[in-house]
């Protein structure tokens, strides 16, 4: 009897062993066995946490709690509604932009146009509708009644749902415009609260003394659900978590696996209205700079390739949205003669406060889009061209407003809305006060002014638009904007720069400059007799003399230069190509570059 006992003791004691050493190895399923020990009548013991209701958003990037949470939730009750966030309608592509002087709110995005006033008045696209919707305003955040938003007649245009049934005491908002990933759970699987909780439980699950000590066995467990199964919102964090929201409403956090990740699945969102090109060619325009007179028509020259011309015509002049005007009848037959379509540009003179003054008044904007429609459909403009530099970093979601109404308007007449914008990174006043990413899905075409590498004050010389600066801009901006809206711009000018020592600070060079157009640049090439050679770093042109005390430096555009970076209108599938500005140009220069952009289209 000894002797049998012995050896079950010795074959129980090599499975141990041998079971170990698998464990050891299969963590995987050493964490499976010990969650289905957990799961046992005897072992298994639970504390549910609870958590204090939120108001969420389920945005792309992940779940956004609402900071004002605790007053909409006491506004809700108070006013049996249920509020949103209105600065989530921009995944729907709609703005807004409150004007508190006039207690009014505009929304705007592809489909319509509304106006809510602090009263409680709408008007949809213009006409009052017989409808109350009274926001809520706290500090700069404007929230919407959805209930009342829902019951306007504009369909499910907005795309914000409220997501109904779930038990969690949440106020859960989805959109329908977003692609979300979804997750079927299986039943019993534990939710944590967050990352801490999730941790707690592995190294719980981990740790020998759990299941050899009974006060730790019995000591509960906390988490924030236990899933009966189904499908939930996922999100995938990047921290070994993924992060959900069940159909009943609970947020938590489970830990990601490679099994978890390759179920997960995409629920089809709806559609956004399709942006066709406006032009079936490439985009081939350049600008007119008229800075007092117009050009006289008779001594214009031909320019094969060109299809669009943008004079400079209107600015905006106050903050109350007047605009002046330089139109040209004569300038307008002559391109209606030629063949060219008209993109009227109007800027905002590159004064800051103006524009900080002008963006905050509903009825300036309004004033100002009236206006330039107008002149639009009084000269027969194609289009018009948006201008505006050097604006405040804080007025960036403002100009992406005021652009955006700007676009709806002008769709309702069919015209044609371009804007110029500067690279992206730089100053913040001059390319952070623009959203690229969200002003290249409202314009019909976004024109990237590709030059002023070296701005006319650069600390140091060096060419206006070398090859691999265009090339990089334009790529990291085919990143985030759709290509076939992109405009690439070209400089038609150089600038000659002259350095020498400076007198003020050690082993340092003051340089100054000053810009030229190409014929300009010949006679400066020829007059000073240099051999340009070519800088392969830049793709340009360069020469270099002394003279007097000054070194002087040019890197030179021509005809051949310019071609090389429209290449980039092939390559990464560009719109087409700017010009700035026609006066700077030779007559060289436009069909080199017809011959170019328009190579595919032959």
């Amino acid at each position: 009897m000894k002797k049998t006992l012995r050896v079950i003791l010795t074959v129980l004691l090599a499975l141990a062993l041998v079971v170990t050493a698998v464990l050891s190895i299969h963590l995987e399923l050493n964490l499976r066995i010990r969650r289905w020990a957990h799961q046992l009548p005897v072992i298994s013991a639970y504390e549910v946490d609870q958590q204090a209701p939120r108001v969420v958003y389920l945005g792309e990037e992940g779940v956004r709690v609402e900071p004002y949470t605790e007053d909409l939730l006491h506004i809700n009750s108070e006013t049996g509604k249920t509020h949103f966030n209105a600065y989530w309608l921009r995944d729907s592509l709609y703005t807004h932009h409150y004007d508190a002087v006039m207690g009014q709110t505009n929304l705007v995005g592809p489909q319509h146009f509304i106006t809510i006033s602090d009263a409680g008045e709408v008007t949809v696209d213009g006409e009052p509708v017989n409808r109350q919707v009274i926001p809520v305003h706290l500090e700069e955040d404007t929230f919407l009644p959805y209930e009342d938003m829902a019951d306007l007649d504009i369909g499910d245009t907005l795309g914000i749902r409220l997501q109904m049934g779930n038990t969690s005491g949440h106020v859960i908002f989805t959109n329908d415009y977003l692609p979300y990933q979804q997750l079927e759970l299986e039943s019993g699987q534990l939710i944590f609260e967050d990352a801490g909780q999730m941790n707690a439980y592995r190294e719980r699950i981990l740790s020998l003394e759990t299941y050899i000590r009974w006060r730790a066995i019995r000591e509960p467990i906390r988490i924030l659900e236990r899933s009966t199964g189904g499908p939930a919102v996922a999100y995938v964090s990047g921290e070994d978590q993924i992060t959900l929201v069940t159909e009943q409403g609970a947020i938590g956090v489970i830990r990601e696996t490679e099994s978890r990740l390759a179920s997960m699945e995409t629920i089809q969102a709806a559609t956004l209205p399709e942006w066709q090109p406006p032009l079936d060619e490439p985009v081939m325009l350049v600008w007119e700079a008229v800075y007092g007179r117009n050009p006289n028509v008779d001594t214009l020259p031909d320019m094969p390739g060109v299809n669009v011309v943008s004079p400079t015509w209107y600015e905006l002049t106050d903050d109350a949205g007047n605009i002046s005007s330089k139109v040209s009848e004569a300038y307008i037959r002559w391109a209606r003669d030629n063949g060219f379509q008209i993109w009227a540009l109007v800027s905002n003179e590159f004064n800051i406060d103006r524009t900080h003054a002008f963006l905050q008044k509903a009825d300036a904007r309004e004033r100002f889009i009236d206006r330039m429609i107008q002149e639009a459909l009084t000269h027969g403009y194609e289009g018009i061209n948006v201008d505006f530099e050097n604006v405040y970093m804080a007025d960036r979601d403002r100009l992406t407003h005021f652009i955006n109404e700007l676009a709806w308007s002008m769709k309702q007449h069919g015209l044609i809305l371009s804007m110029d914008v500067t690279i992206m990174g730089g100053s913040d006043n001059w390319s952070k006060c623009y959203d690229h990413e969200y002003l290249g899905r409202i314009v019909d075409y976004l024109v990237i002014m590709t030059y002023d590498e070296h701005w006319a004050s650069s600390p140091v010389s060096g060419p206006v638009a070398s090859y691999g600066w265009v090339e990089r801009g334009m790529t990291e901006l085919t990143r985030v904007v759709d290509p076939n809206r992109l405009v690439m711009g070209l400089p038609l000018y150089t600038r000659v720069w002259r350095e020498r020592p400076s007198t003020e600070r050690a082993n340092r060079m003051t340089n100054r400059s000053s810009a030229i157009g190409m014929q300009a640049q010949a006679n400066f090439i020829e007059n000073n007799g240099l051999t340009p050679f070519w800088d392969e770093e830049s793709q340009l042109y360069y020469a270099a003399f002394i003279d007097g005390e000054d070194l002087v430096k040019i890197w030179i555009e021509n005809a051949e230069t310019l071609s090389i970076r429209a290449g980039l209108v092939h390559e990464l599938g560009l719109a087409g190509i700017a010009c700035w500005q026609r006066t700077f140009a030779t007559d060289d220069v436009w069909p080199a570059l017809r011959d170019v952009v328009f190579e595919t289209a032959d």
